[in-house]
């Protein structure tokens, strides 16, 4: 559902992410897949005519779209690892894909 410029933008904000992830600056990488998945979900919104704001960070839209259940569903193991909270150290609690959950989180906004 989203336009084809878009998509390529954040195609290119996910390719930043792994360029990241590949320098080793992981945390880095992590939050930039967030970012990436959230702008998608908001477009999202945007689309379907949901109430959206910009004081409402990406992030949010992560966690705006988990309470969305019946729209979501074919990405709710991606919401819920992307929505993960980090340990204290600032490391996950389990060996997490983020890049690749951020990748199909815009393919389904993609297709919606």
């Amino acid at each position: 559902m989203i336009e084809n410029d878009l998509y390529k933008s954040l195609l290119d904000d996910l390719a930043y992410a792994v360029k990241l992830s590949t320098n080793g600056e992981l945390n880095k990488s992590r939050v930039v897949a967030r970012q990436v998945s959230g702008k998608a979900i908001r477009e999202l919104f945007k689309q379907l005519k949901y109430p959206t704001s910009p004081s409402i960070n990406p992030y949010q839209y992560l966690l705006l779209a988990k309470n969305e259940e019946e729209i979501f569903k074919p990405i709710a193991f991606e919401l819920d690892a992307l929505t993960t909270k980090v340990n204290p150290d600032y490391s996950f609690p389990e060996d997490l894909d983020l890049i690749t959950y951020a990748k199909n989180i815009i393919q389904f906004t993609k297709n919606f």
